[in-house]
């Protein structure tokens, strides 16, 4: 009997006119907002293999181990079309000796969420999430919107009609009545979601630069199923809903307000309800803070008074980062790296001073991006968005877990660099170039030189750009992997333990109305 009631009711959405229309606006949603994507991923992806080779490029022309800096670049992902996820999320992430990365870090920091924004409301950096259409917010909107379209008359139309009572009456079970229009309908949804899957992969497919490993083939199935647990939720919803309404209409007008709270109201009012709780302490709290730390840097910095003997020639001095200085005399460069030996660890105290400042602010923001969480999470819309960018990659988690590794491979990296403080090469090389030394000889000639061939030639002399890179062969390298699979899963569980709970339990409310219901 039940294989009957899902035929019926399968062929009776896929006849409609209701499912056509609905049909026909997915698919013409999908396609063109996948491709619009497609294409966005393609060009972010040349600029990430773009960046790769610069960086690359740029370490490799270091020419002394205070300048070194590595930028790790985050790879877009394919499956950034389903969610683009985080607003202002960084493409890369910068490993230096003399900035610590945080979550939550000063303006202009590439390893840091950038807070900046026209709205006055509070911001939680944590929470900055990018609102723009994606196929998750097709998904989520669009398509839950006609997942109640589908059965808001399944039962309350019929008790119009007189037929609910007459179907009770027959030798069927009610709760395989509930089921089969639950699965009919479930049936019917997977048409369109279907179709703008494979609009997608006929996308991917077309598209020269896309190139998807297993695990993002996973990732699509894991979408796929997260995406018809959510339509689910909305389904079960819509026949709880449909089991109290007497009249078609209202049943639909009941729905129409339950998706707008769900779909609408709680996604946004959630976060404004969040900001009661928002922590007192500002982020500009947190960076006036750190001014404590600075002046005592500065009080010590000044009180080891290093006296200048000679001019420098194209020196780039940096009170709390990295120096460089090309023209110096021999003299001046033993004396100044046994000045670096003490001033270098002082640079890489305040880092860390700076960063205990930053991540205790962070604390209080988490637990109040957990608060926030758990109000908006009462939204089956909002729990499929957060799997979807989980899935991704693109949620503030899967960064938060690569920034954690950068800072494991700066630890790394640190331990290569402290031995370098105590020799010339950390801010020079003159000791290799004694051309570029200002000795009294060397000066007289350069005098001579702009004489017969002006400035230029002495500063091509003094350029950075005929000493040799430095040899790097010994530093360990930014292997930072980035989420995994698995790690992707396990930021996604909550909220789909949560999806399945919904759907079950409005099934199983509706079960429990279906058999109040009275015959007679």
């Amino acid at each position: 009997m039940i294989w009957q009631i899902i035929r019926k009711e399968l062929l009776v959405n896929l006849l409609s006119l209701r499912f056509l229309i609905g049909l026909v606006v997915v698919v013409s949603m999908m396609g063109p907002v996948g491709y619009v994507l497609v294409e966005d991923y393609a060009a972010r992806q040349q600029t990430y293999l773009s960046d790769v080779q610069r960086h690359k490029t740029q370490l490799e022309q270091t020419k002394v181990y205070s300048k070194i800096e590595v930028v790790v670049d985050i790879p877009p992902s394919p499956l950034s079309v389903f969610s683009r996820g985080v607003k202002d999320r960084p493409t890369s992430i910068t490993v230096s000796p003399y900035l610590i990365l945080s979550l939550i870090g000063e303006a202009g920091v590439r390893a840091s969420i950038d807070l900046g924004g026209t709205s006055t409301r509070p911001y939680n950096p944590l929470l900055l999430v990018f609102s723009s259409i994606d196929l998750a917010f097709v998904i989520s909107i669009i398509l839950s919107l006609f997942a109640i379209l589908l059965v808001f008359d399944s039962l309350s139309g019929e008790r119009e009609q007189g037929t609910l009572r007459l179907i009770l009456t027959c030798p069927v079970k009610r709760g395989d009545l509930l089921l089969g229009k639950f699965l009919g309908a479930l049936l019917t949804i997977l048409v369109p979601l279907t179709l703008g899957f494979l609009e997608l992969m006929l996308l991917w497919s077309l598209s020269p630069h896309i190139s998807l490993d297993a695990s993002s083939w996973v990732g699509v199935g894991l979408v796929y199923f997260a995406s018809l647990i959510f339509l689910s939720g909305f389904l079960a919803l819509g026949l709880f809903v449909s089991l109290f309404a007497k009249e078609a209409s209202s049943g639909f007008m009941y729905l129409l307000l339950v998706w707008i709270v769900v779909a609408i109201v709680i996604p946004e009012g959630g976060g404004y309800l969040a900001d009661y709780f928002r922590p007192q302490d500002s982020r500009e709290k947190a960076i006036r803070e750190t001014e404590q730390p600075m002046d005592e840097f500065y009080k010590v910095y000044r009180s080891l008074r290093y006296q200048q003997k000679t001019p420098w020639y194209n020196a780039n001095m940096n009170p709390v980062g990295a120096e460089s200085i090309m023209g110096l005399t021999k003299e001046e460069v033993q004396d100044r790296t046994e000045f670096n030996k003490n001033v270098f660890p002082l640079k890489f105290r305040l880092a860390e001073q700076r960063d205990r400042i930053f991540e205790s602010y962070a604390v209080p923001l988490k637990g109040w991006s957990r608060i926030r969480d758990g109000i908006t999470r009462a939204s089956l819309c909002v729990s499929y968005r957060n799997i979807a960018q989980a899935i991704a990659a693109t949620d503030l988690g899967s960064y938060e877990i690569a920034l954690g590794r950068a800072r494991i491979y700066r630890d790394a990296l640190m331990t290569y660099l402290q031995p370098k403080v105590g020799t010339p090469e950390w801010v020079t090389r003159a000791l290799e170039y004694p051309d570029v030394q200002p000795t009294d000889q060397n000066r007289g000639y350069w005098q001579e030189l702009i004489g017969r061939e002006g400035e230029r030639s002495v500063e091509k002399i003094l350029s950075w750009d005929r000493v040799a890179p430095l040899d790097l062969g010994t530093m360990p390298q930014p292997q930072i992997e980035f989420a995994t699979l698995a790690e992707r899963l396990e930021q996604m569980i909550v909220d789909m333990l949560l999806l399945a709970g919904g759907t079950a339990l409005f099934l199983a409310l509706s079960g429990w109305q279906i058999q109040r219901y009275r015959v007679h």
